[in-house]
């Protein structure tokens, strides 16, 4: 924000925003919204997950901007002007809604390999030190495949023979992930995509374990970032503004 914005009337600065987010919708949905009643009530309003994901706040910010705009003074006076916190909150969801943030500002950069040969003993105390699930398994610039925690417990059960003895002898990340089920697949996506959508897709009870961001989106692309649900909670936390 700049300082010229600051030093505007607060009402000027909250119809700024509200209006600022109205067009950017009325442009998505190629529709003209009179205010986010209209929009709330629109049935391809979920195109849009800001909106979905705030709507409880949009109505109250509405039923503010319908005071403000409607009955602007009496007296010479105005009759509402609003709080700092509200129109911080009405400039935040404009900025959400013109530009969500993208995945790329949440992933874990540049993370660590398996290689088919990488070993039992080197993939345990990676999870361990680390606390992650998956990682992805390359062979130099080529995507093999993601080895999950779960792949590594089945591994584990169909190992341990009917005395108990574990036969472990010379295993490698190629054995554990003979065991990967077929939904245990990770997907690829580009760093552009919004947080909001890969956080939601990643809530689907259908879900791949962990998201892999490429320059392209693609297997063949360089590998920049890996996102599982333990990002999850820092997306929503970003785009959910509070009540006011």
């Amino acid at each position: 924000m700049t300082d010229t914005q600051h030093t505007r009337p607060p009402a000027e600065r909250f119809i700024a925003a509200y209006e600022s987010a109205l067009d950017h919708l009325s442009h998505q949905y190629e529709e003209s919204f009179h205010g986010f009643g209209a929009v709330l009530r629109h049935e391809k309003a979920r195109r849009n997950q800001v909106v979905e994901r705030n709507q409880a706040v949009l109505r109250r910010l509405a039923e503010l901007r319908n005071v403000i705009a409607h009955n602007p003074s009496r007296d010479g006076e105005p009759i509402a002007i609003p709080r700092p916190h509200a129109v911080e909150q009405m400039e935040r969801i404009a900025q959400l809604i013109q530009r969500q943030p993208p995945i790329k500002d949440f992933m874990v950069v540049n993370p660590i390999r398996l290689s088919r040969d990488s070993t039992l003993a080197e993939v345990a105390a990676t999870v361990v030190e680390l606390d992650i699930s998956q990682m992805p398994i390359y062979e130099g610039d080529e995507y093999v495949g993601l080895f999950t925690t779960n792949a590594m417990a089945r591994w584990l059960s169909a190992s341990i023979a009917e005395d108990g003895i574990l036969l472990a002898e010379d295993v490698t990340v190629a054995k554990l992930i003979e065991h990967a089920e077929e939904h245990e697949q990770a997907a690829f996506v580009k760093p552009t995509v919004p947080a909001l959508r890969a956080a939601q897709r990643m809530l689907n009870p259908t879900a791949p374990p962990a998201l892999l961001i490429s320059t392209d989106g693609t297997e063949a692309g360089q590998l920049q970032g890996i996102f599982t649900r333990f990002e999850v909670a820092a997306v929503l936390k970003e785009v959910t503004v509070p009540l006011p």
